[in-house]
């Protein structure tokens, strides 16, 4: 797949009507080159959040100082233009999962937000699908595909062995009780509506 700017900005604009988001409150960073192998294919950072040495390689080179102009403005992606191997049938869903992780930090707050990334780091990125949040963004994913996608367009999706968790999803009953208790912690819950930016959707390519 090759994420070309009008593509990407339709289907960022689908997904987000269906994750009632407004396309508005993101800004979009499409580093030029290719995925590297091991590589998170695209990433959300919400509007709180920092780049740091351990965040994913597609925002490291996004950079702190790039992200940081959005930060408490804006809910931020980033994401490879070529990423081989994936179909091209896949940005949509992939995006919505994003999406839903927006979604959670509107409804729940950044000291969620910041207890799960701390969930995180003790599970480790192999056991990432199996997280309360990671369940429910891929849910939404899937539900996502099966509402948008042709049949055939389906199948390419179940082709594809790195899409195999994103299809399959279920969520649990209570992500943020079911993730504090996982993490032994009780945190503020509040969440937080992002005012749309007046430029409306931002996409920019890094190079």
């Amino acid at each position: 797949m090759i994420v070309g700017p009008d593509r990407l900005r339709s289907e960022l604009a689908r997904a987000c009507e269906d994750a009632a988001l407004d396309p508005a409150s993101f800004v979009v960073w499409v580093v030029d080159g290719a995925r590297p192998a091991g590589a998170t294919p695209l990433a959300y950072l919400h509007p709180e959040g920092r780049v740091r040495d351990d965040t994913v390689l597609v925002f490291r080179i996004v950079g702190g100082q790039r992200a940081d102009e959005f930060r408490g403005t804006a809910h931020r992606l980033a994401l490879w233009r070529e990423l081989p191997g994936l179909p091209d049938a896949a940005l949509g869903p992939m995006l919505r999962h994003e999406l839903e992780h927006a979604r959670r930090w509107e409804r729940s707050g950044t000291a969620f937000y910041e207890a799960d990334e701390r969930l995180r780091a003790r599970y480790g990125r192999d056991s990432y699908a199996a997280l309360p949040t990671e369940r429910e963004a891929n849910a939404a994913a899937a539900a996502y595909a099966r509402r948008v996608l042709a049949p055939a367009e389906l199948g390419e999706l179940h082709a594809c062995a790195e899409l195999a968790d994103l299809l399959a999803a279920v969520p649990g009953a209570d992500v943020v009780e079911t993730t504090l208790a996982l993490l032994g912690e009780r945190v503020e819950v509040a969440g937080r509506k992002l005012p749309p930016s007046q430029d409306g959707l931002r996409i920019e390519l890094v190079s």
